[in-house]
């Protein structure tokens, strides 16, 4: 069965694939360029940018939306993540966390439109971010693995081999969680774009 994923992030459409092609699963990209807010939840965001996607005619599509949030402050940076990143980069990551909690926690939503019917689904990675004095080297498409280690563990998620990453992925929980919604369904989608009116 075949899911359309609206993501232009290489990264999550090839974590999307290894997590659902052994359910049955292929996952194609429809690159999208969304226009996301800069305030709400990471559920919120997700169901804007799905109905986005949903207004170019798109059914049978999910999005995501995820952030890494910091114990020291409150609902930040969340959505905000990669912008945050982008700006700051790791050195001022490190001054932002300096002599402040460590503990952080990934954060994301699933927004699916199939048949029609719009479903989210979540997943949570409690960790914390590691003490580091040199920029770790960058993951272009999940820039906070190299410094976030799940709890019970004594790697960073970039250490690890892909399937032991997958273990700890916020994203297979809900790509978990969407993948036995739709097994109860049991149903096919047509993944053609309907023409606006």
């Amino acid at each position: 069965m075949k899911i359309l994923f609206a993501t232009q992030n290489r990264g999550k459409l090839e974590e999307a694939n290894n997590i659902l092609n052994p359910l049955g699963y292929e996952v194609r990209e429809v690159p999208f360029s969304f226009s996301e807010p800069a305030t709400g939840s990471v559920k919120k965001i997700a169901h804007i940018k799905l109905q986005q996607i949903i207004n170019e005619g798109f059914d049978c599509v999910m999005v995501d939306d995820a952030g890494i949030f910091f114990e020291a402050y409150p609902t930040f940076p969340g959505v905000l993540s990669k912008r945050l990143f982008q700006q700051l980069g790791y050195k001022g990551m490190a001054k932002l966390l300096d002599g402040e909690s460590r503990s952080a926690w990934f954060e994301g939503c699933i927004a699916l439109s199939w048949q029609g019917k719009i479903q989210t689904f979540s997943g949570k990675t409690h960790g914390s971010i590691i003490h580091f004095e040199q920029s770790p080297t960058e993951n272009p498409h999940f820039p906070y693995d190299p410094i976030f280690i799940p709890n019970g563990e004594n790697r960073t998620l970039s250490e690890m081999s892909t399937d032991e990453r997958l273990s700890y992925s916020y994203r297979r929980e809900a790509l978990l969680q969407l993948a036995n919604w739709l097994e109860e369904r049991a149903h096919a989608c047509d993944n053609r774009p309907r023409s606006r009116k």
